[in-house]
């Protein structure tokens, strides 16, 4: 007879944890449900075991279900080998585990026992064939490892009555966790069931864009949203987004490429709260700026938060407390932390199942190491996956292709040598040793012959090899085991400690090698640069789409938004979205177009040949048309010498003030510029770049700038990077100058020149300067309403006249 108790689907890898919980944060302690590693060395095994043995079957799923207290359970996993022996032999049931150290692994299981989730995991499925079977299997675990050859096989005894003792105590946790899940289900519902838009009149457009994503989730679609600045387009993403979730007991996970932009999406979560909703919101700090040691190492021999951290959360409820309060802040996490012991930044992942909104860094959701499977994971009673939203969306292709383009540099390393000189005695010596087998093996790379020139104005240092591994890979193993002692001593460990850097630094690297073992994968190739000191030996990952793509899968709803998304193909193709199923959106600016002036100036060239003789004429032109109107302006340039250049032959209007960004600003300088900007105590010319940081995730409200200027669009050097990566784009997209060049650099363009118009009231000039702006292949990356059919619309023969009267017009 079916059971008629209300009925949670969990994975045996969530359902096999201990009870109550026991242990430290450490790499091999088998909790978290963090990037799957191994997975291509995982079926390798799989397929040589299956070669070997015809009684072996992979991936074989098996499922139980349990009824306590009037629920029910359904557990259900796949055993990743089983051995289908008849009698009078015994069926084998097999875990493939993989580490880097499988000897540590090994020692581990040992010393945590029957309690160790592996452990608790391969039980569970001996545990349900014996109840399905009568039949007891033989248990073991494969270990390999990533890094060498090695292999290693553990036998694992299934005592019945012992599991059974665990599987009385898991119950009674899972029935707690029902009940707690149904209460938070039921909030979540009755919010969504109550929940308004905070603002009593929506902007013009955010009706219609409200109501284009509730359209979207209905036909459960993937939606790309262009949309521009001052439409109000987080509110009017975040609320149809998060009432759907809501309405399914599940939550929202909401990431930004940069941290500073978390105070818009937080902003947006007040007013839904100032409304009448109670919606809880939890904002990711950075392990780095919240963990209590110097470094952000999660060692139970050097953490003192990391040590017992499971069990403290356990004993003192800690998750109970977490769910009981209504602002989840960095100060919350923190104080608990201090009062437990116990570490404030995986307390925050704690506590992702209890908000209804999770702020974050895109790092979270799509970097090789992010936790999006722990963001996403399901609770007791959810229906489907969160739901996920991407704002400034344009920066994800560019993001996601640099977390798969480590490099390591000879300079770099060779800088750390004081550093290596000043450790503890008993390990300098080896210490050194090892970073001279580190340059070593960098320069290594270097090619025989004269380096490969790239095309046009390419970098004749860069040459394209062959990806190494063996050396890299065995250096790795020797940092790692050199690492590992270092920790184990007494040794103090300060900020910025340089075994720890120089293990990380060279680690990302090998992490990524294991993309190039598979010679199908044309998207990655390597490069090495040549210096007189040595060299730098990079990874490029010019297409992250693949791996983009299956970030996805652990979400419901995807909506990613921005104010340049165009064209649409190029950015859902490098997102990781087929065009073809992606639902695509553009809103115009809902403000009125006679309080906006874009214009053209297609006699100026800003190509690299052309740039000596023109100097002068951005420079006049810049003068002239500021002087029309006294106010701040802002100057964005391609680069930092253009912007120099030009600079150097400007002549300052009277009255007005300069400023200019630098490299590698401080944040307090940043912050006195927008302060004098805000003060208007003079009309102010800020020459910066575009792509910057004035550029992109700031607001200047009213007269803190009426104009931009343009420069040309900012395309990337034409090295040789840039050059595969087009002949890369021209092979699998047929538009390798645009994909390579193009399209990065206006979107960049776009992005600045959308700094201007933020609010209604907003009066504003934007002027771009380059012939380039009126091609086609440029043109469509502009926003629709800029122009009606043409953006020669946009030229003037009248430039100063028009300007002129437009600042005469009142709107």
């Amino acid at each position: 007879m079916k059971s008629t108790s209300p009925c949670f689907n969990l994975w045996v890898r969530d359902f096999a944890v201990p009870a109550p919980r026991v242990g430290s944060i450490e790499a091999q302690s088998g909790f978290g449900r963090g990037a799957e590693q191994g997975q291509e060395l995982h079926l390798r095994v799989q397929i040589r075991k299956g070669g070997e043995d015809e009684d072996y079957q992979p991936e074989v799923p098996i499922a139980q279900e349990f009824e306590r207290d009037g629920y029910c359970f359904k557990i259900g996993g796949r055993m990743d080998g089983f051995y289908d022996r008849k009698l009078p032999l015994v069926p084998q049931i097999e875990e493939i585990k993989t580490s880097f150290n499988i000897f540590e692994l090994k020692q581990k299981l040992r010393d945590s026992g029957s309690l160790h989730p592996y452990c608790l995991q391969l039980r569970t499925y001996g545990y349900f064939y014996w109840l399905q079977n009568k039949i007891i299997p033989e248990l073991s675990f494969h270990l390999v490892s990533t890094r060498k050859t090695d292999s290693d096989d553990v036998p694992v005894q299934l005592n019945v009555g012992d599991y059974e003792e665990w599987l009385d105590r898991r119950l009674e946790e899972l029935v707690d966790e029902a009940r707690r899940s149904e209460k938070r289900t039921l909030r979540r519902q009755k919010i969504s069931s109550e929940f308004t838009f905070p603002f009593e009149n929506p902007r013009p457009g955010q009706k219609e864009l409200i109501q284009s994503i509730e359209e979207g989730m209905q036909t459960k679609e993937r939606m790309w949203i262009q949309a521009p600045t001052g439409l109000g387009k987080t509110a009017g993403v975040l609320y149809p987004v998060l009432r759907e979730a809501l309405g399914r007991g599940q939550r929202v996970v909401y990431v930004t490429p940069k941290n500073s932009q978390h105070a818009v999406a937080e902003d947006a979560v007040l007013r839904f709260q100032q409304t009448g909703s109670p919606v809880k919101a939890l904002t990711i700090t950075a392990k780095g700026k919240i963990c209590f040691k110097n470094e952000p190492l999660c060692n139970p021999d050097y953490c003192e938060y990391s040590k017992d951290y499971y069990t403290k959360v356990a004993e003192h409820s800690l998750i109970e407390v977490l769910a009981r309060k209504k602002n989840l802040t960095a100060k919350v996490f923190k104080k608990l932390g201090e009062e437990y012991q116990v570490c404030p930044f995986e307390l925050q992942m704690e506590a992702a199942q209890e908000v209804d909104t999770v702020i974050c860094d895109y790092n979270y959701a799509f970097a090789p190491q992010g936790i999006v499977s722990r963001l996403s994971a399901n609770g007791l009673g959810q229906v489907g996956k969160p739901n996920l939203v991407v704002d400034e969306a344009h920066n994800l292709p560019s993001r996601g292709m640099d977390y798969y383009s480590p490099s390591l540099s000879s300079v770099v390393l060779e800088k750390m040598r004081e550093e290596f000189r000043e450790l503890p005695s008993r390990f300098r010596i080896e210490a050194e040793e090892l970073l001279d087998d580190c340059i070593v093996a960098i320069i290594g790379c270097r090619p025989d012959g004269p380096a490969e020139p790239g095309k046009g104005r390419a970098d004749k240092r860069s040459s394209k090899i062959e990806p190494p591994s063996g050396p890299f890979q065995e250096q790795d193993l020797k940092l790692r085991t050199f690492l590992s002692r270092y920790l184990d001593s007494e040794v103090e460990i300060k900020p910025r400690d340089v075994i720890l850097r120089i293990s990380f630094y060279w680690s990302e690297f090998t992490d990524a090698l294991e993309y190039l073992q598979d010679p199908s994968r044309t998207e990655f190739f390597t490069t090495f640069t040549h210096h007189s000191s040595g060299g730098i030996i990079k990874i490029v990952c010019c297409d992250a789409s693949k791996m983009l793509q299956a970030c996805y899968q652990d979400y419901e709803q995807v909506v990613g938004f921005s104010a340049t998304l165009k064209p649409f193909d190029y950015y859902s193709k490098l997102s990781g979205l087929n065009p073809e199923t992606v639902r695509f959106s553009e809103f115009q600016s809902p403000f009125q177009k006679v309080n906006r002036k874009v214009l053209i100036i297609p006699q100026i060239s800003t190509k690299y040949s052309e740039r000596e003789r023109n100097y002068s004429k951005i420079a006049e032109a810049v003068r002239r048309i500021a002087e029309l109107r006294r106010g701040n302006y802002f100057v964005f340039f391609s680069s930092f010498d253009f912007l120099g250049r030009v600079l150097d032959c400007f002549s300052t209007p009277e009255g007005f003030t300069i400023l200019r960004q630098a490299r590698d600003m401080k944040k307090s300088e940043i912050e006195e510029f927008l302060e004098h900007l805000k003060s208007e105590v003079a009309p102010t010319l800020l020459f910066a770049v575009q792509g910057g940081v004035f550029s992109e995730g700031v607001d200047y409200p009213g007269n803190m700038i009426i104009g931009a200027f343009i420069v040309g669009p900012p395309l990337p050097v034409f090295d040789l990077e840039r050059e595969e990566m087009r002949e890369y784009y021209q092979t699998n997209y047929g538009s390798g100058f645009d994909y390579a060049y193009t399209y990065p650099a206006m979107a960049k363009a776009v992005q600045a020149a959308g700094r201007v118009i933020r609010s209604e009231t907003d009066r504003g000039i934007i002027v771009l300067m380059d012939s380039r702006f009126i091609h086609p292949s440029y043109t469509r990356t502009l926003p629709r309403d800029w122009f009606s059919y043409s953006a020669l619309e946009l030229v003037s023969n009248e430039i100063l006249r028009e300007i002129s009267d437009f600042w005469k017009t009142e709107s």
